[in-house]
């Protein structure tokens, strides 16, 4: 009898974000012509020449149809909860947001200045540059795990990330404009092997935690008291509709 799946807190949150984001926004475009996509994914000509830099933030929560949905939040479920339980909420939430923001960058750079053109209109979407560094991490740290290769061939985790790497890397470069989720996909293992690699060398999450605890303790100026000793740790552990364009989801 197999083991039930634990969903970790933080990616419990995300994957309600994702869910959400995909009913509003398909409901909203559907039903209202809202065209968030336009406002929330992750549009180049929007974000470097319009300024919506928040769209680096927003585009991992929307989602192309539900199949794209339910893959990067079944992938998300199945390793992400390991590695949260292993490192804790912090540095797992700082990981996820590097490895998105990274592949969005990877992503914005490639349409802007390789193709440009009608490629600064075509919207990015989805988590999966954050996914994809989830797995990079995933096979370092527990590499020794057996995972199944297209869902039949059993094979280590250590070996499965660098064939998928490899499988990514040759549908960007051999796959014109259609290869550029898989560039992103890339792009998000890349800032997760950079980011293990630091952080081992230089201790990179324990730092941004203290300068985090640092924030969140200062206390209020002008006020002091002796009660104010008294704290709450929670987690210390570790204007024009725009022209139709082609998406990339990923």
């Amino acid at each position: 009898m197999m083991a039930p799946v634990r969903i970790s807190p933080t990616v419990k949150l995300i994957a309600i974000a994702c869910l959400a984001g995909f009913v509003l926004q398909h409901a909203a475009d559907q039903f209202f012509g809202a065209h968030l996509l336009q406002q929330f994914g992750l549009v180049p000509k929007s974000f470097i020449i319009d300024h919506y830099f928040w769209q680096i933030f927003t585009y991992p929560f929307l989602h192309g149809d539900v199949l794209h949905l339910f893959l990067n939040l079944a992938m998300m479920v199945f390793i992400g909860s390991d590695l949260e339980y292993l490192w804790g909420r912090r540095k797992f939430t700082v990981f996820f947001f590097v490895c998105s923001t990274f592949a969005g960058l990877l992503y914005l750079l490639l349409q802007a200045w390789v193709y440009g053109g009608e490629g600064l209109h075509a919207p990015m979407v989805g988590a999966s540059g954050a996914i994809y560094g989830l797995l990079m991490a995933y096979g370092v740290i527990f590499g020794e795990r057996v995972m199944l290769f297209m869902m039949l061939f059993p094979m280590k985790a250590k070996h499965f990330i660098w064939l998928l790497a490899l499988i990514e890397f040759m549908s960007s470069v051999f796959s014109g404009k259609s290869g550029l989720s898989s560039a992103a996909h890339v792009g998000g293992m890349v800032a997760g092997l950079l980011f293990i690699a630091l952080d081992r060398r230089f201790g990179l999450s324990t730092t941004f935690s203290r300068l985090v605890d640092k924030v969140q303790h200062k206390r209020p100026s002008g006020r002091s008291s002796k009660k104010s000793h008294l704290k709450l740790v929670i987690d210390n552990d570790s204007e024009e509709k725009p022209p139709r364009n082609p998406k990339s989801w990923h």
